[in-house]
């Protein structure tokens, strides 16, 4: 007959050997499932792109004018000197990890954008112009 502890010790790292493999299924379904950020529909991406506009829109200028836009809508000078800070609060604004291109008519600021990749669209009219954003997940 046998001895009782030879088949508890059988159990026990039969058991060990189960929960080891569970834990690491657990890791890797972890990364597998983790959501991403290009999860994003069109839509989302045009409600990211509005309210960065709005904020956008909402910044005091370096000059004259009632925003950073207006300001950079005035002239290509006007634009010229409001584009380094446009392109540093554009950054701050949008999502970690987004990217986006304001086109006004004096210029653009930020890197253009890819082809077929999802993206967002809005528009804004400041006094003299109309500045659109686009949004992206690189």
């Amino acid at each position: 007959m046998r001895e009782t502890a030879d088949r508890a010790q059988l159990a026990t790292s039969l058991i060990e050997a189960v929960v080891g493999a569970l834990l690491i299924l657990s890791v890797v379904a972890g990364f597998l499932w983790l959501p991403t950020a290009e999860s994003e529909t069109g839509a989302d991406f045009d409600r990211t792109a509005a309210d960065a506009l709005a904020v956008l829109d909402a910044e005091p200028s370096a000059g004259a004018g009632h925003s950073r836009l207006a300001a950079a809508c005035r002239s290509p000078g006007a634009f010229a000197t409001e584009r380094s800070a446009l392109r540093a609060r554009l950054d701050a604004v949008l999502p970690a990890g987004a990217l986006g291109r304001l086109t006004l008519p004096h210029g653009t600021v930020g890197p253009p954008s890819p082809n077929g990749v999802p993206s967002g669209r809005a528009s804004l009219a400041t006094g003299r112009c109309t500045v659109t954003l686009r949004v992206w997940y690189p």
